[in-house]
């Protein structure tokens, strides 16, 4: 919702710049200045720029100027197929990952809970035309994000995962700063109050907070578990909006809720024996 809103206010590519180059050298200088690490191998770089390129530059950057084009709702549902390629590309990539029948009923209840929670974005945004471009950016960004973050578990490292945080948003918001100065007019935005609030809690909380734990999380857990929480984004967007927006919850939003929260239990109960035996051996960092 945030970065839809955002989109309509900044130019997305240099939306996407500032907000990645920003977290990332925050995120540098706790790790490189504040804790006094060690810089990573060359190897360690090169493969995370990779998954820098895939999550950031693509999943995140393309994904974020695909919203211009469509409504939230359909965005949303999109957004839902990503734990389902994650769930796929396992099988062959991770295949210590792969899900049993539980959690693939799982993933189809999560989606179906989700298609029926974003029904009322599809009537709300009728008249909206459902951009062919933006449904092609949309899902160049949803598999990309998708592939990026079952090849980020290809490799294991010693290095705190935070490390690799840091790599991506620098690495991945450097492309996004060529696309803007070809496509955009980013010494044309006007720069009001509404912008920087936008950019100023992606910056801490989309991108510090959420996406290190993301990574994070992906270090220790299997990529379909970490992947599945992100259908819970639209059920705490809802209850936050009915409680300080007033907005209206319906019968079948709650019904959405609730299939959608069953989802990611089965899935949950899928996979909690890699889970607990990965966190058990997990590394402090």
């Amino acid at each position: 919702m945030v970065n839809k809103i955002g989109v309509g206010q900044i130019p997305p590519f240099l939306f996407g710049f500032v907000r990645q180059l920003s977290a990332g050298l925050l995120l540098s200088f706790y790790i490189f200045v504040i804790r006094k690490h060690a810089l990573p191998s060359k190897e360690y770089i090169k493969f995370h720029s990779i998954v820098a390129i895939l999550l950031i530059t693509i999943g995140n950057g393309i994904g974020t100027f695909g919203l211009q084009f469509i409504p939230s709702g359909i965005s949303a549902v999109l957004a839902a197929i990503s734990p389902i390629i994650i769930a796929l590309l396992s099988i062959y990539l991770n295949p210590e990952d792969r899900l049993k029948p539980t959690g693939w009923l799982g993933i189809i209840m999560g989606t179906t809970g989700l298609l029926i929670i974003c029904s009322n974005n599809f009537s709300s945004d009728s008249n909206k035309t459902n951009s062919l471009l933006g449904l092609f950016f949309t899902i160049c960004s949803v598999s990309a994000w998708a592939f990026g973050t079952v090849y980020s578990k290809t490799k294991t490292f010693k290095e705190s995962p935070l490390i690799a945080a840091a790599i991506h948003m620098v690495v991945g918001s450097i492309p996004l700063l060529f696309l803007t100065l070809i496509f955009e007019k980013p010494f044309d935005f006007k720069i009001t109050t509404t912008a920087l609030g936008i950019w100023a809690y992606l910056i801490i909380f989309g991108s510090l907070v959420a996406y290190s734990a993301y990574i994070y999380a992906l270090k220790y857990l299997p990529a379909t578990l970490v992947s599945i929480q992100s259908y819970i984004n639209p059920i705490i967007a809802l209850v936050t909006g009915s409680v300080f927006l007033n907005e209206k919850i319906t019968v079948w939003i709650i019904m959405g809720s609730m299939i959608t929260i069953v989802g990611i239990i089965l899935v949950n109960f899928s996979l909690y024996k890699i889970k607990y035996r990965k966190i058990k051996s997990a590394v402090k960092v």
